[in-house]
Formats: C-alpha cells, structure tokens, sequence
C-alpha cells in the first residue's frame, strides 16, 4: 500500500503495520495481513521464481511471498517506504524499484513477461488511471502467471461531500464488474472472486454494541491483541480471503491468469 499523509503523521490511516504492536487498527490490520497469507500460500504450490509487490508499503508483506518466491521485487512509489522495507527484509532475496505507477512504467526495470505473479493490494483505487497501471502488471506478467489483487468494494466504501470516498487518496471506485472487466481488457481472465466478510461483520457488530455500551472495551484496545502471534492467528481465521460471501466483504479480491497460447 502507498504512502499517505492524512490522519497519523508519517503513515495514513490505510497504511498500517499488522507487526506494530502500538498500532491499534486491529481489524485493518488483520485484512492486510490476510491477504499476503493467501497470496503466499495460494502461490506455493506454482512454485513461482520471481514475484513483484507492486506498492509493497513498509514491506510487511515481503517475508510472507518470500515463503513462496525465490525472488520478491518490491515497488513503491514512495522513497521512505522502500527504505523502511529494505530494513526490514535485510536477510531476504528482495530487489527495490522506485515507480510511481500514474506516471512512470514498470519495464524497463522489470522485464516484459518476467514475473510469475504481482501481488497489487489496495493499489489502483489510488491512481487517477488504474487502466495503465493493470496493462503494466500484464506486461511484466508471463505467459500463465498470476495477478492477485484487491481494491475496496464500493458497497462497503465510506462517503464523504458530493458522494466522493471519505478517503481523499482514493481516486476510483471499483465493484467486481468494472474490476474483472479492465482486467480481461488487458488479456488476464479472472479464476476466482474472494472476499474477507468474516472480519468486516465482526468490524460492525463489535461497532454496534460499543456504541450500544453493551460491551466495554474493543478488541482494539487490548495490547494482548496486538502481539505478532495472535495477529497472525487471527488473520488466518478471521480475514482469510475465502470465496465466502465476498459482496460482505469491504475488500475484492480477485486471482486472473495471463493467457498463455493454449488458454
């Protein structure tokens, strides 16, 4: 996820660390985490050699592809968050590219057909042109690799004056139609549809009865929550992207496939 400057100093409100003990967007976090767990697992079994994580962030991430890739090539647009994430990924075989994806290509510095996955999450809501930036991910693509992707579900998105999204740093709306749509256009056909409706009703309910003060403290504000294990526990049961009910989801997510000659 890119840099933003809204609410929290360095970081936005959609950036969170999901290890950051003193970060206490448990539920946030939660979905982040989930779905690079899905990612690295649906991928393990492909056994890909190089996977690009376009708007990887601080770079939480990484040492979940890792676990699939034998190389990860991180990207941001951001100069602090790719120096964060080279930090923390020091013992990794990772690579670093600094791209702004409205106005700069991927290629040359990530060969065309190169890659055997990108992993985008939260991405291309925040481009004034998301079209590019999904032709890029196909380019470097090869032949039957994969795109595994996310963007929030316009149900589910927050409004702010004149219906735009609350969050000013989101440009586009998108619903699984103009999502699976743009990525077919650019010769990926979509093989699943997931969702995390699990961690977004749970969301609400504990919202509802806070604020019906049948509960007293949010699972937010327990420090025993927020402990890398139980994160980490609770990302797989709770945020595990599933084929489950995916329009109670805030987030799609969906897996496309490059076509290959015989596809």
């Amino acid at each position: 996820m890119p840099l933003h400057n809204l609410d929290r100093g360095g970081f936005g409100w959609d950036q969170v660390d999901p290890l950051d003990q003193k970060d206490t967007h448990l539920w946030m976090k939660l979905e982040h985490l989930g779905h690079y767990l899905f990612a690295a697992d649906f991928l393990r079994k492909y056994q890909p050699r190089v996977v690009a994580d376009i708007s990887c962030g601080i770079g939480y991430g990484i040492a979940e592809l890792s676990r699939a890739a034998e190389t990860v090539i991180g990207v941001d647009s951001s100069p602090e968050m790719i120096e964060t994430a080279s930090k923390r990924s020091r013992d990794l075989n990772v690579k670093f590219i600094l791209k702004d994806l409205d106005d700069q290509d991927l290629t040359p510095d990530i060969g065309e057909g190169s890659v055997d996955a990108v992993v985008s999450f939260e991405t291309i809501e925040h481009l004034v042109d998301p079209n590019r930036a999904i032709s890029q991910f196909s380019r470097v693509l090869k032949p039957g690799g994969f795109l595994i992707c996310s963007v929030p579900n316009v149900l589910s998105e927050p409004r702010a004056s004149a219906c735009l999204p609350r969050n000013r740093c989101h440009k586009q709306l998108f619903n699984f139609g103009s999502l699976r749509r743009m990525v077919q256009s650019h010769g990926m056909q979509v093989v699943y549809r997931l969702g995390q409706s699990w961690s977004y009703t749970l969301l609400k309910r504990e919202q509802q009865l806070s604020s019906s003060k049948l509960i007293r403290r949010k699972l937010s504000d327990m420090p025993e929550m927020h402990s890398p294990e139980i994160i980490r526990l609770l990302s797989y049961i709770v945020a595990y992207p599933t084929v489950e009910d995916v329009d109670g989801s805030y987030s799609i997510v969906i897996v496309a496939q490059k076509a290959t000659p015989d596809l």
